[in-house]
């Protein structure tokens, strides 16, 4: 089938960072290593910084490259999270409530996706890879910055 080191995880169009270790070649194996099994988050994007800047293999004018992707990737999640908590600061009701609104709206439409699949009515295939990234994003997402939000405030 053919190599698929170079493929997205979720089919989209991939972060900075990914797409930047997709064209660059001189990249150790250890650092692709650990970039390939991080925790989303910023947390896990600051890991990620640090084994950049660690690592004893890459030279230093790749892991410049590196480090500036992953500054864009560090500001799109912080402004993501800026949202996110703007929401739950909100007087009004459905901005507050959208989140679990599209996550309860996301378990829903699975359910009904895999009871429809059990009646002979399979979802095709050229939908699965947005199932997924949709679940990725929305269910992830939301417990994600839940959990962010309790540290945050223990």
């Amino acid at each position: 089938m053919g190599d698929k080191s170079k493929l997205r995880k979720n089919g989209g169009k991939g972060t900075f960072l990914g797409n930047a270790l997709r064209k660059l070649k001189d990249v150790s194996p250890e650092l692709l290593s650990i970039v390939g099994n991080f925790v989303p988050g910023i947390s896990g994007l600051s890991d990620i910084m640090g084994a950049i800047v660690g690592d004893k293999h890459t030279p230093q004018e790749t892991k410049d490259i590196l480090l500036a992707e992953l500054q864009k990737d560090i500001a799109v999640e912080i402004e993501i999270t800026k949202r996110w908590e703007s929401d739950n600061k909100s007087q009004d009701w459905l901005p507050r409530n959208i989140r679990p609104l599209v996550v309860a709206n996301f378990t829903l439409l699975i359910d009904v996706v895999i009871i429809g699949g059990m009646w002979g009515r399979p979802l095709g295939e050229v939908y699965l890879p947005i199932l997924m990234t949709m679940g990725i994003t929305a269910i992830g997402g939301y417990f994600t910055l839940r959990e962010f939000g309790k540290s945050k405030h223990s």
